[in-house]
């Protein structure tokens, strides 16, 4: 019983793949390699997989979107043909041929002179990079083609033979209609998906006898008015410069050409359709009746999905080169059926700017020479795609739909560095687009390239890459940055991706970058003078500074300033502190010049009689010594004339704008001063004393003086003298006490 259990299970489980598989041949899944693709989002769910990869055309120098679905079986004549979006909710048919060559039929109105197109187009010489010729062009006379066109549009199997019909050129289209054969074929050819452009003069009001052509105008957008809708000229300018001006041929943005004379001649584009307008004739006019306003008929060129209308053959087979090249881009963008699970979205655009750029300091460098690192993130065009598949017996199948943002990411940066906090550099940097809108090369000289760059700026652009967008490095670096000259400045930088998009203007002060910051340490005394060379410490931004005061020999230090700030007073061994170090700093320290005064008293001329005092007491004018008394008491040793009298020694600090010191001698009781000898230097000092009634030191240069005060007594040596007083050390001590020394 069991193994019979297992044996019904295992057939009850082959049934269920069997029925599975029937229903998905039912359910018109007939296609191969389901599953194998991924999107890289996938919107809706549907039939089969299509995947859509954002590319970039180093040589054409473009985005793209690269396809590929599955392969879906039982396809009909109308193959593949892809709808693009930019927003989910309106779509349109794009050509899957960019880059493959196409077949076109030209159906010339039965004059000679009117079969041009083949060697129009054969002039241009345009091929892949495979060597093909892009645009393949066959004959027929529009007799011929009325008479049988399927004859010529399809093969011995059936099957559409060519991608594209053009009607004519010639004026008035030679006075020919086509037939209603011709009409009902050529309906056909549309409705598989496949391009028709008309020519001048095919659809065109009634009273010119087209009216089969003109059964195509409501298909075009068009409302025809004979008399009211004239404009034209030998003049047209580009007034879209979307996809169409731009493949197989790039054509420069608002470009103005010149045509041989041409008009439109009733056919008006109604403000609600979906055509677009690529051309328009421009003044001077040698027709202009713009009519009632209801429809715009000033269009040289316009399209809705796989029609087109092209105002070239008034002038009987004339064209100019331009001319050539436009109708070249329409018919290849007309060619919108293909048979093959690749192909290659060249109307898509970033047309995106870069987002603001972020800017770093590098590690690395110095305050005074470091880099700065920018980089950026580009901001692409988000597009979705589907594949519609039409097959024979399941009708149409529709593939995933899908979306992939189209950017083409950063090809550098141009900065500027100035004094404003405010730039207008973005709208500089748009002015040097070219009339591509491409920057041009000329304009590199404030600009730096991504380390990954694929801009023709970096010498390591290679132009004929064609890949998807892989990470690369979109850092770019700005060298040399000064920090001591450029702290206080901005820098003002615009990131521009590949396809020329410019970012607003990113605006950051210099210091606002910096890693670390700079105090520079200066050294003066009081009068101005510099002591020693500058030196400086760099630190980490927002860390503290510190210093302890330095000692400079034979001087001392007096007070400290930093930047411009008041005058702060401070002692030896004291520290320095700034809290917080976010910018440079400039901390100059002053110092007081120390003056060593040696002084000694010599007792000349003396008297037996009278007691030679063993001290002397001097007074000192200084300015200020010590920030409160401008007067300082010293005992200084004292002996006879002859003998051999050590000096006492003091240091005094010189203060700023003190050139002297008046010395003043206390002279003991029963003397008189007799004059005094001063040197820079310790000479011996002899009789040869000065008797000025001051004793002024002029101390602007030197650091020691030698001071030999002289006193002798006032009594006469034949007169005894009243005793000593005692009273008179006693107060000069107790003065030297006071004083503090």
């Amino acid at each position: 019983m069991k193994k019979q259990r297992q044996k019904l299970k295992s057939r009850k489980k082959k049934m269920s793949l069997f029925l599975l598989l029937v229903l998905f041949v039912i359910s018109g899944y007939l296609f191969v390699g389901q599953g194998d693709l991924k999107a890289s989002t996938v919107v809706t769910k549907r039939d089969f997989r299509l995947k859509a990869e954002n590319r970039w055309s180093g040589l054409d120098k473009k985005s793209y979107a690269d396809l590929e679905w599955d392969s879906v079986k039982g396809l009909s004549k109308s193959g593949y043909q892809l709808y693009q979006s930019e927003d989910g909710n309106s779509w349109s048919v794009r050509s899957l041929n960019y880059g493959k060559p196409i077949k076109v039929l030209n159906i010339y109105p039965d004059i000679a002179g009117s079969n041009t197109l083949k060697s129009w187009m054969d002039g241009l010489n345009l091929k892949n990079s495979s060597g093909e010729k892009l645009i393949n062009v066959k004959a027929v006379s529009q007799n011929n083609y009325g008479t049988n066109p399927n004859g010529y549009l399809k093969d011995a199997k059936g099957e559409f033979q060519y991608d594209v019909i053009m009607f004519g050129s010639w004026d008035y289209n030679n006075h020919l209609d086509i037939s209603v054969t011709a009409k009902n074929a050529t309906q056909e050819f549309i409705d598989s998906g496949r391009g028709v452009l008309f020519g001048h003069d095919t659809i065109t009001p009634n009273d010119r006898g087209h009216t089969n052509f003109n059964s195509f105008a409501g298909q075009l957008g068009f409302k025809l008015q004979a008399k009211s809708f004239q404009i034209g000229s030998t003049n047209v300018k580009i007034t879209n410069n979307g996809y169409l001006m731009k493949y197989p041929y790039e054509l420069q943005n608002d470009m103005e050409l010149k045509i041989p004379l041409t008009h439109t001649w009733g056919q008006g584009i109604l403000p609600n359709s979906k055509t677009t307008k690529w051309l328009e004739f421009e003044a001077p006019f040698n027709w202009d009746k713009p009519g009632d306003g209801s429809a715009d008929p000033t269009f040289y060129l316009a399209t809705t999905n796989n029609l087109g209308m092209i105002q070239t053959g008034h002038s009987n087979g004339t064209s100019t080169s331009d001319e050539r090249k436009i109708i070249a881009n329409t018919l290849y963008n007309l060619a919108q059926v293909s048979f093959e699970t690749t192909a290659q979205d060249q109307t898509v655009k970033d047309d995106r700017a870069p987002a603001l750029a972020n800017a770093v300091q590098k590690p690395g460098g110095s305050v005074d020479n470091f880099d700065i690192e920018i980089d950026s993130m580009d901001q692409g065009k988000e597009y979705q795609w589907y594949i519609e598949a039409d097959t024979i017996s399941s009708g149409l199948k529709k593939s995933d739909v899908v979306k992939e943002t189209i950017m083409s990411n950063i090809a550098g940066y141009f900065y500027k560095i100035d004094n404003s906090a405010t730039s207008t550099l973005a709208g500089t940097v748009e002015g040097y687009k070219d009339e591509f809108g491409r920057i041009g090369s000329s304009k590199y000289d404030i600009y730096v390239a991504p380390t990954g760059s694929t801009n023709p700026a970096d010498p390591n652009y290679d132009p004929t890459q064609d890949a998807n967008l892989v990470d690369y490095d979109t850092k770019g670096t700005i060298s040399g940055i000064n920090g001591i000259t450029d702290l206080e400045k901005y820098i003002h930088i615009v990131s521009v991706d590949r396809s020329n998009n410019v970012s607003k203007v990113k605006t950051i002060q210099i210091k606002d970058l910096m890693n670390e910051f700079r105090v520079f340490e200066k050294y003066f005394d009081t009068e101005g003078t510099q002591l020693q060379a500058d030196s400086y410490q760099d630190i980490p931004k927002d860390s503290n500074y510190e210093k302890i005061v330095m000692n400079i020999d034979n001087y001392v230090i007096d007070s400290y300033k930093i930047d411009a700030g008041t005058d702060v007073a401070t002692g030896p061994d004291a520290k320095v502190s700034i809290e917080k170090v976010n910018k440079n700093y400039t901390v100059t320290y002053y110092y007081n010049k120390l003056i060593q005064l040696n002084v000694r008293q010599m007792i000349v001329s003396g008297n037996s009689e009278v007691i030679s005092p063993s001290d002397g007491y001097v007074q000192i004018d200084n300015g200020k010594i010590d920030k409160n008394s401008n007067l300082f008491n010293l005992a200084v040793t004292s002996g006879k004339d002859g003998e051999d009298i050590d000096y006492s020694s003091v240091k005094l600090a010189k203060s700023g704008g003190h050139h002297q010191l008046l010395v003043t001698l206390m002279v003991p009781e029963y003397y008189r001063f007799s004059g005094y000898i001063a040197t820079t230097s310790d000479v011996p000092h002899d009789k040869k004393v000065k008797r000025d009634g001051e004793i002024k030191l002029d101390i602007t240069e030197d650091t020691n003086y030698w001071l030999t005060i002289y006193v002798e007594p006032t009594v006469d040596s034949t007169i005894s003298p009243t005793p000593y007083s005692w009273n008179y050390k006693e107060n000069q001590l107790g003065k030297i006490e006071n004083s503090g020394q």
